[in-house]
C-alpha cells in the first residue's frame, strides 16, 4: 500500500510540474467564419505561435462567427472586458471614435495591402492623435481589408474611364463606397452586404464596390464579368487586445507580442495581396474584362475624389487637430513604403499561397 501511495504521489507531482507555472486562457473574438482564409492561415497560426513561444503559459479560446462580438460590438466588447482580443477590430463601424485614424481610407492612396498595412503601423506608432483614439486598446498587428474595386454586371459595358461610370447604379455596403460613388458621378445604392448578390441577380444595380480578393468565394462573379481595378476604399481591421489584459502580462510576454507585430502585419497583407492576384488571374482565365487605369486616367479619379480630403481636413480643424500636417506625414510614410515587399516568418508555413 505504501509503495502504491508513493507511486501516485510521484506521478501527481510530475504532472503538476509539467504544467506551465502561469497558465492563462484568453477569449478571442472573431466575426469571420472559422473557414475564412485569414482565420485559417494567419490568426490561428499566430496564436499557436504565441502559445509555443510562451511555453504554454498563454492559451486562447476562440469565438468564431460573431458568437461573442459582431463587428460593431468589437470596440465596446474590448473596453468592457467581454472579450480579451479581437482579430479584426471593426473600427470602421465606429468612425466617429477614430476620425484621425481614418485618414488612411481617403481614396486612391495605396497600390498594395502591404504598403497600407505598414503605413497604418507607422501612423499609429508616430502620430499621437492616432494613438489617443485607441485609448483602452493595444494594437497587436496592423491590417486593412482588400481594396474595394468596381465590379460591373456582365450585361453592362466595362468601366474603362470616369465617363463610363457616370450615372451607373453602384451598390455598396460601406459608407465610403456610397460617398465615392457620389463623388465620382455614379448613382449610389446603399445595400446590405447579404443583399448584394440578389441585387446583381435581379439586375437592380449595374455593379458593386467590393473587395476583389473574396469575389469568387462570395459568388459575386456569377453576375459580374467586368472588373475595374481602381484601388478604391477599404476598411481598417487591426488586431487589438484590451489594455487591462495587456497590463496583466509579464514583460517577457509583452515582448513576445511586440516581436511578432511586424510578422503579423506582413502576413495579413501578404495573404490579401495573394488572394487578390489569384482572383484576378482566375477571372482573366475565364475571359472576364480586367481594367487597369492608366496614370493619366487615375489622376482624373483622384481629382474627382478631392472633396473627401476637404471633408476630412474640415473635421480635423473642428477637433483641433492639424490635418494638413497629419496628411503630410501619411504621404511621407506612403512614399517610404511604396513598392515594399513582405518579409516571411517561419511560423507562416508554406501552404498559404494560392
Amino acid at each position: 500500500m505504501t509503495h502504491w501511495l508513493r507511486t501516485i504521489l510521484i506521478a501527481a507531482v510530475m504532472a503538476l510540474t509539467a504544467l506551465p507555472g502561469w497558465a492563462r486562457e484568453f477569449k478571442v473574438g472573431s466575426y469571420e467564419p472559422e473557414s475564412h482564409y485569414l482565420v485559417e492561415f494567419a490568426y490561428k497560426r499566430y496564436f499557436d505561435e504565441i502559445t509555443r513561444r510562451t511555453d504554454g503559459e498563454l492559451t486562447f479560446k476562440w469565438f468564431h462567427g460573431g458568437t461573442l462580438v459582431k463587428a460593431p460590438q468589437t470596440v465596446d466588447g474590448l473596453k468592457s472586458g467581454l472579450v480579451d482580443i479581437v482579430v479584426t477590430t471593426g473600427i470602421f463601424t465606429q468612425e466617429s471614435l477614430f476620425p484621425t485614424t481614418h485618414v488612411m481610407t481617403l481614396p486612391f492612396q495605396f497600390d498594395s495591402t502591404i504598403e497600407a498595412n505598414h503605413v497604418f503601423q507607422k501612423m499609429y506608432n508616430e502620430i499621437p492623435e492616432v494613438q489617443a483614439e485607441f485609448e483602452g486598446l493595444v494594437p497587436l498587428g496592423f491590417h486593412v481589408s482588400d481594396f474595394f474595386n468596381l465590379h460591373i454586371h456582365k450585361d453592362v459595358e466595362p468601366v474603362r474611364t470616369l465617363d463610363d461610370l457616370q450615372g451607373l447604379e453602384i451598390g455598396a455596403f460601406s459608407k465610403s463606397g456610397v460617398t465615392y460613388s457620389e463623388l465620382l458621378g455614379a448613382t449610389p445604392r446603399n445595400i446590405k452586404l447579404e443583399d448584394l448578390y440578389v441585387s446583381l441577380q435581379r439586375k437592380a444595380i449595374d455593379g458593386i464596390w467590393f473587395p476583389t480578393a473574396p469575389m469568387i468565394k462570395w459568388k459575386m462573379t456569377d453576375f459580374t464579368s467586368n472588373h475595374s481595378l481602381v484601388g478604391g476604399p477599404f476598411v481598417m481591421i487591426p488586431m487589438t487586445m484590451a489594455k487591462p489584459v495587456w497590463d496583466s502580462l509579464t514583460d517577457e510576454q509583452r515582448q513576445i507580442f511586440r516581436d511578432m507585430e511586424d510578422e503579423l502585419t506582413n502576413y495579413t497583407a501578404a495573404l490579401v495581396d495573394n488572394r487578390r492576384a489569384s482572383s484576378v488571374s482566375k477571372m482573366e482565365e475565364r475571359g472576364d474584362t480586367i481594367v487597369r487605369l492608366s496614370p493619366e486616367e487615375k489622376a482624373k479619379w483622384v481629382a474627382k475624389a478631392g472633396p473627401a480630403y476637404d471633408t476630412w481636413l474640415a473635421l480635423m480643424e473642428e477637433k483641433g487637430n492639424d490635418g494638413d500636417a497629419i496628411l503630410a506625414r501619411i504621404r511621407e510614410f506612403t512614399a517610404e513604403f511604396k513598392g515594399v515587399e513582405y518579409t516571411p516568418a517561419a511560423w507562416w508555413g508554406d501552404d498559404w499561397q494560392e
